[in-house]
C-alpha cells in the first residue's frame, strides 16, 4: 500500500510538469480516478492506499489530502504550483522519478496514470465536479441528502471498482464490436 499523500504529491507534480492546471479541488478528483482505475485494470484488491474518500458538496473527497493542501493557496480553485509539492521546476523530473520508485509503480501504472492524468487532468475543476456529481459512486453515497448538504459518508470503494468496472467492461464490449 501506497501512502496517499505521496501518491496526491505524485499526481500534483504529474499535471504541472504535462503543463495542466491543478487546484486542491482539481487534484482530489484525479486522486479518485487513479484510485478507481487503478482498482479496475490491476483488480479490486490492488487498492493504492487504504483511504475511501468522502462524498462531500463537491464530489469525492479525500480529507487527509484536503487538509494538507487547503491552506497552500487563498482558495481551493486557485493554482497549485511545484513548491506546493515540495521541489522547484528545476527538480520535478526528477522528484517524480522517486516517487515513482517509492511508491514501487510498475511500468503499467505508470502508463495507466499518464491516460487518467491526460483524459481528467486535462478538465477543468468544474467538468470534474459534474462529472462525479454524474456517477454512481457519489450519488450512491450521498443518498438522499440535499445538494449543499454536508457530509462525511464514505463512498464505497466495492461500489467504485464495480461501477468503472462495468464501464470499462462496456466500453471493450463496443470497441471489439466495431
Amino acid at each position: 500500500m501506497c501512502d496517499i499523500k505521496d501518491v496526491a504529491r505524485y499526481i500534483g507534480l504529474s499535471l504541472i510538469n504535462k503543463g495542466l492546471s491543478v487546484s486542491p479541488l482539481k487534484l482530489q478528483k484525479v486522486l479518485y480516478y487513479v484510485q478507481s482505475w487503478n482498482m479496475v485494470i490491476f483488480g479490486r484488491d490492488k487498492t493504492l492506499f487504504p483511504q475511501a474518500p468522502q462524498a462531500w458538496v463537491n464530489g469525492p473527497v479525500y480529507p487527509e489530502i484536503y487538509y494538507e493542501y487547503k491552506d497552500k493557496v487563498p482558495n481551493m480553485c486557485d493554482h497549485l504550483d511545484e513548491t506546493n509539492f515540495g521541489t522547484d521546476s528545476a527538480h520535478i523530473d526528477k522528484t517524480l522519478q522517486e516517487l515513482a520508485e517509492k511508491l514501487s509503480f510498475s511500468k503499467d501504472q505508470i502508463e495507466l496514470f499518464e491516460s487518467i492524468f491526460m483524459l481528467y487532468g486535462s478538465k477543468s475543476q468544474n467538468d470534474l465536479i459534474f462529472l462525479t456529481h454524474s456517477e454512481k459512486p457519489w450519488v450512491e453515497a450521498r443518498g438522499s441528502l440535499n445538494p449543499f448538504q454536508r457530509s462525511e459518508k464514505s463512498i464505497s470503494l466495492d461500489t467504485m471498482h464495480s461501477f468503472y468496472k462495468d464501464r470499462y467492461d462496456r466500453n471493450r464490449k463496443h470497441h471489439e464490436a466495431q
